[in-house]
């Protein structure tokens, strides 16, 4: 076997393959019949350069090109068929796809994972190359799209044992007018096949499993029935319609919206208009509960000399209006929408004023996108190293043609597939496509209700809008280092983690996320030296604050609240942090010290 090498990927083939066989066959007949025609002595296969100049230069050839080209011709056919017979069977050419399949299937190549998703990235977060999903394959429906090469065509053809050929991926779409593109993986581990049938396009997958008709897990003995997307080997189903007390409470919230909505709008037009740099907005949504979280940005960013003032917070309760203002942010304070919302903080993922606040974070995006301009939401428990919006607007960033980017979640699980989108921080081009996408979402908050997830809904709205309108949605990978997040600070191997505290390299975001409780936020933030409010300040509302500090009502918070230098606390040993907590207890028992 010779073994070829592309970079760090190896190629093989036969010891001599076809193509060169017949190659060599051709050349030999070519120069024996030339050296007849012009009447010379036979020229050696080595000499087929002299053999080329001696047919053009000889002027005494009886023959025109035309009967000489015929004479050629038969002679290879006759030499092919007879090298063909003396091939051992190993070596021996087979047609790839039979004649059955021919509507939608004539041929394959396999090209380079890395350059295909490079070249054609449709923005889904994408796992590193392996040796075992280091190629994509690329089937061709038509011949029309077979490579113009005649040698990568044949490839593409027919199969001579060593393998379905390999070609850079410009070679291997250049004749492509169309590609549809599938993102396949084996969840769960499962005895999974992979059918494509000649039929009315579809750009949907249909999902068959073993499984009972009522329900359940994974059962070998069944014959397999449709089922959703979302039905998982153990018999869990992520997507379930809303039931019916959700779909009227969320009939209800619709009701309150739109029976404000002109009103609402004028409002919020007049504090966008003043606010806007660049026709770009930066949302944020928050409740008393969340505010120290909240006001950590705030003091946070200025410490580092970033401004806010294109900031506006949409908080849920007044108190959080108040605290927002006195820190200099501009607010919309939306009481007909929001009056219902808790002030308290969540106490875990998913519970009740989790959900709630889901609907703020619906809305108040929802009417930022309606009045035309371009958006950055986020959630209250980030802090920026720079300001982000410079990364968007970079005009030489491969990615500007996006509509919307996201942070990368990191759990690439069914629930979130394909984006894994993190829907606590993403930027949006403001388009008739993503306009009406967010107008699309507020329709489908009793998905949200029912899923308990914002993240969820929104993603299974992206998808089916980016086939159908051709919306255009790009995941920052979770393996690059300029928006890590929770899955980097729990998940990711402690050596990214470290490289952030030491500064050696410099993100533009971190975003807590993956974090139980607004405790451990905090305490995750001081380990790691971003933490910029005083203790005076958490869990106070403004007037408590003011009358604590002897401060008159119009006094801007930011002087009694935010740390010139952060407050660095140790809480857990085991915890990524910006100076050594060996002395700590571990949040998992049993953990080593993050140093």
């Amino acid at each position: 076997m010779v073994q070829i090498s592309r970079g760090s990927r190896q190629l093989s083939s036969s010891k001599f393959s076809i193509s060169q066989i017949l190659l060599t066959i051709v050349l030999c007949a070519v120069s024996y019949y030339s050296g007849t025609v012009t009447h010379k002595d036979s020229i050696g296969c080595e000499n087929v350069n002299d053999l080329k100049n001696a047919v053009k230069e000889n002027n005494n050839v009886a023959l025109n090109d035309s009967e000489i080209e015929a004479l050629v011709q038969k002679r290879v056919r006759q030499e092919l068929s007879a090298a063909k017979e003396k091939l051992p069977s190993s070596a021996k050419e087979t047609q790839y796809f039979s004649n059955s399949v021919s509507q939608y299937m004539n041929g394959v190549v396999r090209v380079p994972k890395d350059g295909f998703v490079k070249k054609y990235d449709y923005g889904p977060p994408m796992d590193a190359a392996t040796d075992k999903n280091g190629d994509v394959m690329i089937f061709y429906n038509s011949p029309k799209a077979l490579p113009s090469d005649d040698t990568h065509q044949h490839m593409a053809q027919f199969s001579s044992g060593a393998g379905i050929g390999v070609l850079e991926v410009d070679d291997a779409t250049a004749n492509c007018d169309t590609m549809n593109v599938i993102n396949t993986n084996n969840p769960g581990n499962t005895r999974q096949c992979l059918a494509i049938v000649g039929n009315y396009e579809s750009y949907n997958v249909q999902r068959w499993m073993r499984v009972p008709m009522d329900g359940g897990k994974l059962d070998k003995s069944l014959p397999m029935r449709a089922v959703s997307r979302g039905y998982a080997s153990n018999g869990s189903q992520q997507f379930m319609p809303p039931k019916p007390n959700n779909i009227k409470k969320h009939w209800g919230m619709l009701e309150t919206y739109f029976r404000s909505i002109e009103e609402t709008l004028g409002r919020l037009k007049s504090i966008a208009d003043k606010i806007a740099k660049d026709n770009t907005i930066i949302v944020m949504t928050c409740n008393m509960g969340q505010s120290e979280l909240l006001m950590n940005f705030v003091c946070n960013a200025r410490s580092k000399g970033l401004s806010t003032d294109n900031v506006l917070v949409f908080p849920t309760d007044q108190n959080t209006k108040d605290l927002a203002e006195g820190l200099g942010l501009a607010t919309f304070y939306d009481e007909k929408n929001f009056e219902d919302m808790p002030e308290n903080e969540a106490g875990h993922y998913g519970d009740k004023a989790f959900v709630a606040m889901m609907f703020a974070k619906v809305v108040c995006v929802q009417l930022v996108s309606h009045l035309g301009y371009d958006l950055l939401f986020q959630d209250v428990d980030i802090v920026w190293y720079k300001n982000p919006i410079e990364y968007f607007n970079d005009d030489k960033s491969p990615y500007r043609d996006f509509d919307m980017y996201f942070q990368d979640d990191g759990a690439h699980s069914t629930r979130y597939a394909p984006y894994s989108a993190n829907s606590g921080f993403y930027f949006v081009r403001n388009n008739k496509r993503t306009r009406y996408l967010f107008t699309s979402l507020l329709y489908a908050g009793d998905q949200i209700l029912e899923s308990h997830s914002h993240q969820q809904a929104l993603v299974q709205v992206m998808n089916e809008h980016s086939s159908l309108f051709g919306l255009r949605v790009k995941v920052l990978s979770r393996d690059t280092d300029e928006f890590p997040g929770g899955w980097h600070y729990h998940k990711r191997n402690k050596d990214f983690m470290m490289k952030v505290v030491k500064e050696e390299i410099n993100p533009f975001i971190f975003h807590m996320s993956w974090t139980k409780n607004k405790d451990n936020k905090i305490k995750f933030f001081q380990q790691m030296g971003q933490w910029y409010v005083a203790d005076s300040c958490i869990a106070h509302t403004k007037q408590e604050i003011v009358g604590n500090h002897a401060l008159d009502v119009e006094d801007h918070l930011s002087e009694p609240c935010c740390l010139a230098e952060p407050n660095i606390v140790c809480h857990y040993r085991d915890k990524p942090s910006k100076v050594p907590c060996r002395e700590s207890d571990p949040i998992d028992a049993g953990r080593p010290s993050f140093w």
